[in-house]
C-alpha cells in the first residue's frame, strides 16, 4: 500500500470564515478524502479547528496591522518552514512566493492595478505604482507564477489564463481553468420557493413585486461599476423598475447622492452589507455585474443557480459561463447607453418559472463538489506521474 500524499495548503487568513475561507476548508477536506495527509498553514490561530479530524494546522502569527508586514511575514515564515519538510503538494491560495500548485483566485494583480487606474482619482493613479504593498504583491506574483518548481497553476477563468500568459513567462501546459463552483444542491429549496417568497420579500422591503427588479451585489462600488450602472438605469424609459444595491462602501453616501441627482432615488434602494443575500435573489429578475475587474465574480454563478438572468462586464471572468439564454456580456463599460440597452432587453423577458428553471439547470454541472473534485484530481495527477 502506497504512503499517503503529504499536502500543505497555504492561506494567510482563515479566521473570518467567509467565501474564500470556506473554499479553503473544502479543498482541505477533498484532499483528505483522497487519503492525503493534509496540513493547513495559516497566519491565524484557528483554535476552534485545532482538533479537526481530517487535517492538521500550523500557525505563523502575523502582525494584526499593516498589510505589507502581514504578507511578507507569512510568506517568509512559510518558505522557511517548508524547506524542512517533505511534501508532495504545496497548494497556494494566497500571496506566497513558493508552492507547487497555485489557485490564482485573485487574478493577476498587474491587470487589477491597470483597471483600478481607470476608476481612480489623479492622486490615486499617481500613488499606485509607488505603493509599497502593490510593489510587494507584484514581486511575489512574478516569482510565484514563474517559479521553476511550479507544477500546476489553476485559474477560475480563461480571461485570467490569458492575462497570465500575456504578462508572465509561464508554460501554458501548466495552466488549468476550473471555473468557480456553486452550492447548487444547497440552493434548491430557496429556488423552489422563490415564486411564493417574491411577494413576501418585496413587502418586507416596501417594494412592488410587480416591478422588474434589478440587483447589484458587491463591495467597493466604484471598482464594481455602480456609477456606470446608475447612469444606465437613469436612461431606461420604463419606470416600473427597481434596483437593489447590496454591499458596503465607505463612500455609499456619494452614490446615494448620484442616484438623487439622476432623478432615480425613488427607484433605487441601498441596503448595505446583508447576511441573507438569497432573499434578494428570490426577489430579483436580473443581476448586473458592471465591474472593472473580477477574475470570476461568485455572484455570477450564484444568481444563475437562483434562476436570474445575468448582465456581465467583459472584465468579469464569470461571463464565460453565460449563454444567450442565461445572460449577456457587455461590449464596453465606457458607454452607459450600452448597459442601458442590455437592461431594456432583459426587461422584455421577465423571470418566469420555466425560464428560471432553465437558467438554474445551466450551471448544475458546476456544483462545488464537481469543481473541487476536478481541482483535486488534476492536482494529484502530477504527483502520480512522478512515481
Amino acid at each position: 500500500m502506497s504512503e499517503s500524499k503529504k499536502v500543505y495548503i497555504l492561506k494567510q487568513r482563515l479566521d473570518n470564515y467567509g467565501g474564500l475561507e470556506k473554499y479553503t476548508y473544502r479543498i482541505a477536506e477533498a484532499f483528505a478524502k483522497k487519503g492525503c495527509d493534509v496540513t493547513l498553514l495559516s497566519g491565524d490561530e484557528m483554535k476552534k479547528f485545532h482538533n479537526h479530524p481530517h487535517f492538521d494546522f500550523k500557525t505563523f502569527p502575523v502582525p494584526k496591522y499593516f498589510s505589507l508586514r502581514r504578507v511578507e511575514h507569512f510568506d517568509t515564515n512559510v518558505r522557511r518552514y517548508l524547506k524542512k519538510q517533505d511534501f508532495d503538494v504545496v497548494f497556494g491560495l494566497d500571496r506566497t512566493r513558493f508552492q507547487t500548485h497555485i489557485r490564482a483566485g485573485n487574478g493577476v494583480h498587474r491587470v487589477f492595478l491597470k483597471r483600478r487606474k481607470s476608476t481612480s482619482s489623479l492622486l490615486r493613479r499617481m500613488s499606485l505604482p509607488i505603493n509599497p504593498l502593490h510593489r510587494l504583491i507584484l514581486s511575489i506574483e512574478k516569482q510565484a507564477f514563474e517559479h521553476p518548481k511550479l507544477q500546476c497553476l489553476f485559474t477560475n477563468s480563461n480571461m485570467v489564463k490569458n492575462e497570465i500568459l500575456s504578462y508572465y513567462k509561464v508554460d501554458e501546459k501548466k495552466i488549468h481553468v476550473v471555473h468557480n463552483g456553486v452550492e447548487w444542491n444547497d440552493m434548491q429549496k430557496d429556488f423552489d420557493t422563490w415564486l411564493e417568497k417574491k411577494a413576501k420579500v418585496a413587502s418586507s422591503l416596501h417594494l412592488d413585486p410587480a416591478d422588474y427588479h434589478f440587483l447589484f451585489i458587491g463591495n467597493d462600488y466604484r471598482r464594481k461599476g455602480l456609477d456606470v450602472l446608475l447612469q444606465a438605469f437613469s436612461m431606461i424609459k420604463n419606470k416600473d423598475i427597481h434596483l437593489s444595491v447590496v454591499g458596503k462602501d465607505k463612500n455609499m453616501k456619494a452614490f446615494i447622492t448620484q442616484a438623487d441627482k439622476l432623478g432615480i432615488s425613488k427607484n433605487v434602494s441601498f441596503y448595505g452589507s446583508q447576511s441573507d443575500v438569497r432573499k434578494f435573489y428570490q426577489l430579483s429578475d436580473c443581476l448586473i455585474i458592471p465591474s472593472f475587474y473580477d477574475p470570476f465574480a461568485n455572484v455570477t454563478i450564484e444568481a444563475l443557480a437562483m434562476g436570474l438572468y445575468v448582465i456581465s462586464s467583459p472584465y468579469n471572468g464569470g461571463h464565460e459561463i453565460l449563454s444567450k439564454e442565461t445572460g449577456t456580456t457587455l461590449e464596453t463599460l465606457k458607454d452607459p447607453a450600452c448597459l442601458a440597452k442590455a437592461m431594456e432587453d432583459a426587461i422584455s423577458t421577465p423571470k418566469t418559472w420555466i425560464h428560471a428553471t432553465s437558467i438554474r439547470n445551466s450551471v448544475k454541472h458546476l456544483d462545488f463538489s464537481n469543481q473541487i473534485g476536478n481541482l483535486i484530481d488534476i492536482s494529484l495527477s502530477f504527483t502520480d506521474s512522478d512515481e
